[in-house]
């Protein structure tokens, strides 16, 4: 067993109207790959974990949050996913760090833990090859009151035999592990998938494994592998698996690197299914236009065949990227909540915003916009992680993805608050948006400017005392209309520059320091 040790951390809350958009930290702090977690037995106890090796604790339903010194023997490393059952018990799986290895070889199994009050932690090292890396851990909990496997918690991950190897000779898996006393302990791995993946960590590799579960106690375990989403099943718990059967392709496979503004991102599946034995499966791909648009698939005959894929994202348009989809159920088991995050409102693709809807089994629902303001992209030098957290109870939605930083010049980790019934009134694009991107390996600085309803607006450039400006007219304006610039960087120079937008009487300025 180990014990916690506190340190206080105060996150200030930013309010507007239904939806709220909070900064993670006070200073903002640096972070990738969230994942966050409400109880179902207490909505002020929320946990939140992000790479590599950050946890913290909420006993106030997120008003003030505590840093969590996770002392796991195996170590802490990364991929970090939180899950409360039923019984209100806090599980949490991430990789390990054998500190007697180097990179990549200290993630030599996948780590379990478990808090039965939120103090103390019992932790699991899983895998039965630990000369392999152990990677892209997730898990579901079986709590179907009619399943004879009530109560098992199912863990799946990829293994390779090296990381990163481009030898044939090495390879990927999807593993798989169960327990029967509440994450205390683990089955001895077992091997799901009958084909290999490559071990580049990249798209023939087998990643993205995710298991949804029946009232019966049917386990469905699905992942990528070359540019295929593949499903297996099992009758048993796990103990013995069918043959891996393709749903549908994926094209561009799950591992983006072409998409601009990012090192590389993802499509990696998700799965889940609801009361009603409805199977849904998200994920990210490429469209016949060769942009990345959000799909999913839907069963409703156990998994023996499935309609789809069917896009998400209702823009419409050319060009632009869907991408990082990850989904939970509501917590009246109903239609699945997605999240991801969305180009559609950047002319040139250098800012994303976050959207949500919802699967139903014939189509998705009307899109919403969370992000208040749309999210800075850091470029080919800053990685934002491979997926984003959300969590669904008490009738709220709280989302925790990764957002650019300008201050701190980093990815950090956002919170997106809303209640599941909004109102049929969502806008809340009031009051002129002014972003700056700055990370492009190139001479030019890209401004994105936000008037909405207004056709003109006034930009200027304040430097020791000088003042450049311009006036902008907008052809066509949108409910949301954001305005992309390009300013070259040499013509500017090194020092304190002041951005200004003005219109009607409204002025908002930016300043940034140039190198």
């Amino acid at each position: 067993m180990k014990c916690i040790a506190i340190v206080a951390a105060f996150i200030p809350l930013f309010v507007f109207g239904q939806i709220r958009n909070t900064h993670f930290g006070n200073p903002v702090l640096e972070g990738n790959e969230p994942s966050i977690a409400i109880n179902p037995t207490n909505k002020n106890d929320i946990w939140l974990g992000y790479n590599t090796s950050n946890l913290f604790h909420s006993v106030d339903a997120g008003k003030n949050w505590e840093s969590v010194n996770n002392n796991s023997p195996h170590g802490y490393y990364g991929d970090p996913v939180l899950k409360f059952s039923n019984k209100g018990i806090i599980y949490f799986t991430h990789l390990a760090k054998n500190k007697t290895k180097k990179w990549p070889t200290w993630f030599d199994c996948i780590v379990f833990e478990r808090s039965l009050d939120g103090k103390v932690f019992e932790s699991t090292c899983v895998a039965n090859d630990k000369n392999k890396m152990q990677d892209k851990p997730w898990f579901s909990i079986d709590e179907g009151l009619k399943s004879k496997y009530h109560g098992n918690i199912y863990l799946t991950w990829t293994e390779f035999d090296k990381y990163g190897s481009s030898n044939k000779q090495d390879s990927t898996r999807v593993k798989f592990a169960k327990s029967s006393d509440d994450g205390l302990s683990f089955s001895n791995p077992t091997t799901v998938s009958d084909k290999s993946g490559g071990a580049e960590d990249d798209d023939n590799t087998s990643e993205g494994v995710t298991t949804a579960i029946l009232n019966d106690g049917t386990l469905l375990c699905f992942w990528s592998r070359a540019d295929t989403l593949w499903m297996d099943k099992s009758l048993d718990a796990g103990k013995t698996w069918g043959i891996d059967q393709a749903i549908c392709r994926m094209p561009g496979g799950w591992n983006f690197e072409k998409v601009k503004g990012l090192v590389r991102t993802n499509g990696m599946p998700f799965a889940l299914a609801d009361k009603n034995n409805n199977i849904y499966v998200t994920f990210a791909c490429q469209n016949e236009y060769r942009d990345f648009d959000i799909y999913y698939v839907y069963s409703g005959n156990n998994g023996n065949s499935f309609v789809g894929p069917i896009v998400v994202n209702d823009d419409k348009l050319e060009g632009v990227d869907q991408f990082s989809p990850y989904m939970v159920l509501n917590e009246n088991l109903e239609n699945p909540k997605l999240i991801w995050y969305d180009k559609r409102n950047s002319e040139k693709g250098h800012f994303a915003d976050i959207y949500s809807a919802e699967l139903c089994k014939k189509r998705p629902s009307k899109n919403i916009k969370l992000t208040i303001e749309p999210i800075v992209l850091p470029g080919k030098d800053e990685f934002m992680g491979d997926y984003v957290g959300l969590s669904v109870v008490h009738g709220r939605a709280l989302a925790a993805v990764t957002a650019y930083d300008d201050d701190i010049r980093k990815p950090c980790i956002q919170l997106i608050d809303w209640p599941v019934k909004l109102k049929k009134k969502t806008s809340f694009e009031k009051d002129p948006i002014l972003l700056v991107n700055r990370n492009f390996k190139s001479d030019s600085l890209v401004v994105l400017v936000s008037f909405p309803q207004e056709t003109s607006f006034t930009f200027e450039i304040s430097v020791n005392g000088v003042v450049m400006s311009s006036v902008f007219e907008i052809d066509e304006p949108r409910k949301i209309n954001y305005r992309e610039m390009y300013i070259r960087k040499s013509m500017l120079g090194h020092g304190l520059y002041t951005f200004i937008v003005r219109r009607k009487g409204k002025v908002f300025k930016k300043s940034i320091w140039l190198d």
